[in-house]
């Protein structure tokens, strides 16, 4: 019996963490707020020299895009689930790799 109390509790709780697992992709970043510096520029006449090969920060885009949402579940109709831009699109099955045209 307390085998089973404690299966019961494990499969409890990783089912709870499975669920919230890409909730922290709706929630404030740390780096959400976080401040740019202005470029480095040379003192009194001097100049910094420009590299072609530098790499250069783009501007911040003019409108905010949101780092997770909730979308429609295709799998699950009436559902929404959690989409992360760190996460990469979900693949084809085997199955629809299959049936494609080659």
């Amino acid at each position: 019996m307390n085998l089973f109390l404690r299966l019961a509790g494990v499969s409890a709780a990783l089912s709870v963490a499975a669920c919230a697992a890409n909730g922290y992709c709706l929630s404030q970043q740390r780096y959400d707020h976080a401040a740019s510096v202005p470029p480095i520029h040379g003192g009194e006449g001097l100049e910094v020299p420009s590299a072609p090969t530098a790499l250069k920060v783009p501007p911040a885009p003019a409108v905010d895009v949101p780092y997770g949402a909730r979308v429609p579940d295709p799998q699950r109709p009436g559902h929404t689930k959690i989409e992360c831009l760190d996460q990469p699109p979900p693949m084809p099955s085997p199955q629809a790799l299959a049936g494609a045209p080659q």
